[in-house]
């Protein structure tokens, strides 16, 4: 028998780092021009000749790149709010969704200055009241002459059903490494690292009854250019891969109760159900943002967050119920269906050293 599990939590992902080159310029070795020879080709002190200025100044390249576009060392943190909507689509059809408030941190260092490597560490966590919107089946028992008190049990038909009120947040780091390539009126950041994201589910009453754990491997770039009054937009993608998924329910956290009596069946007791994991390692994520700098030290940027991630092997737990008195053990399987999920909102930033 086939069960799905009535809350599942969306997912983690994997990818290379895109090589993408842009043009660097830097700032060449010049030697000054005597009086006596203005007019005359100029050499720099490795015996390069150097080309004149209108002014008189000699360089050999052009001119130096702005180290405002590169990745900015220091600390960042920010608040934000926005919508978690967890979906399982069609034949399961149910959501989890509601408004979430969050926070986060990133602290970036310089590997190499002169060629612009650089690494982060990023923490980010929210949290909000979520409300579940889908169906739920009533528990039944029927004639089974090979059990113990002659009964198994089994799930009525589906109605539709909500509940709100359920606890749901979720913590995530993630380390990362990535090089500047600047230009002149750009500069292209890609990234990569690793990500590591946790995330609980309460119901009925019952906080972390359901826990996600997901291993990934982001990739990423962001794009920064300088708009109105020198203040810097930077426009970021990434895509993350799902390495592995770990998915813990805890049934036992529900205990058990008393189902009456119907026109075709006694009334029993179910006495409570084992805790099940589950397996997910197929999936992938999309994340975006646009990061406005409106002062130097504030900043606001909308952001996007999708999860998809496939369904998993069935795992089983063992269900034990009394009807007459009489006890008995059943295993029951269940896994989590293909789900998604879209997070959006709005962050406000403050940067300092």
């Amino acid at each position: 028998m086939r069960v799905t599990l009535r809350h599942t939590v969306g997912p983690l992902v994997v990818g290379a780092l895109l090589t993408l080159t842009c043009p660097v310029s830097a700032q060449g070795q010049v030697s000054t021009a005597s009086s006596q020879s203005a007019s005359r080709p100029q050499y720099n002190s490795s015996g390069k000749q150097t080309r004149q200025s209108p002014q008189g100044q000699a360089t050999n390249g052009p001119a130096a790149v702005d180290d405002r576009l590169a990745t900015p060392t220091g600390h960042d943190v920010n608040v934000s709010v926005g919508s978690y909507t967890y979906v399982e689509p069609d034949p399961v059809d149910i959501s989890i969704h509601g408004p979430k408030l969050g926070g986060e941190y990133t602290g970036t260092a310089s590997l190499d200055r002169r060629r612009h490597w650089f690494v982060q560490a990023n923490v980010r966590g929210t949290i909000g009241n979520v409300t579940y919107t889908g169906w739920c089946s009533p528990w039944l028992i029927k004639p089974n002459s090979a059990s113990p008190n002659g009964y198994e049990l089994d799930v009525g038909d589906r109605s539709p059903c909500s509940e709100t009120g359920d606890q749901d947040w979720y913590l995530e780091g993630r380390a990362l490494v990535g090089k500047d390539l600047i230009g002149h009126a750009w500069a292209l950041s890609p990234y990569a690292g690793l990500g590591f994201r946790h995330l609980s589910n309460g119901t009925t009453g019952t906080p972390g009854y359901r826990t996600d754990d997901y291993l990934y491997l982001p990739l990423g770039a962001t794009v920064r250019t300088e708009v109105a009054s020198r203040r810097v937009l930077s426009v970021n993608v990434e895509y993350d891969r799902l390495i592995r998924g770990w998915q813990t329910t805890r049934n036992s956290a529900l205990g058990g109760g008393y189902v009456p009596p119907t026109a075709t069946a006694p009334g029993f007791t179910i006495d409570g159900f084992t805790d099940v994991s589950f397996a997910q390692h197929r999936g992938w994520a999309l994340r975006a943002g646009a990061n406005y700098q409106v002062t130097a030290h504030w900043s606001v940027e909308p952001y996007y967050i999708h999860w998809s991630v496939g369904d998993s092997p069935v795992s089983y737990i063992t269900a034990t119920f009394t009807v007459n008195n009489v006890t008995a053990r059943q295993q029951l399987g269940y896994y989590e269906p293909w789900n998604v999920t879209n997070e959006f909102g709005v962050k406000v930033g403050l940067r300092f050293k």
